[in-house]
């Protein structure tokens, strides 16, 4: 695709487009850093102890539940 040239602005820019300031990209502060490495390893032991905490309750429910011996 071809710019389009119109001979009656020449090299002129618009007053818009030299008041427009450049976006600046947005950072991530020092402490929302901190605090999500501080999470993370909460987050991870908190799902695996969730996880190893469902699995012994499956077992036991499942030891129970198939047992010879025991009548319901």
């Amino acid at each position: 695709m071809d710019l389009l040239t119109y001979p009656e602005c020449r090299d002129e820019v618009s007053e818009r487009a030299a008041t427009a300031r450049p976006k600046q990209s947005r950072k991530i502060h020092p402490i929302t850093w901190i605090v999500a490495a501080a999470l993370m390893p909460i987050l991870v032991w908190d799902v695996r102890q969730t996880l190893r905490e469902s699995k012994s309750h499956a077992t036991s429910n499942e030891a129970f539940r198939f047992h010879p011996d025991t009548r319901q």
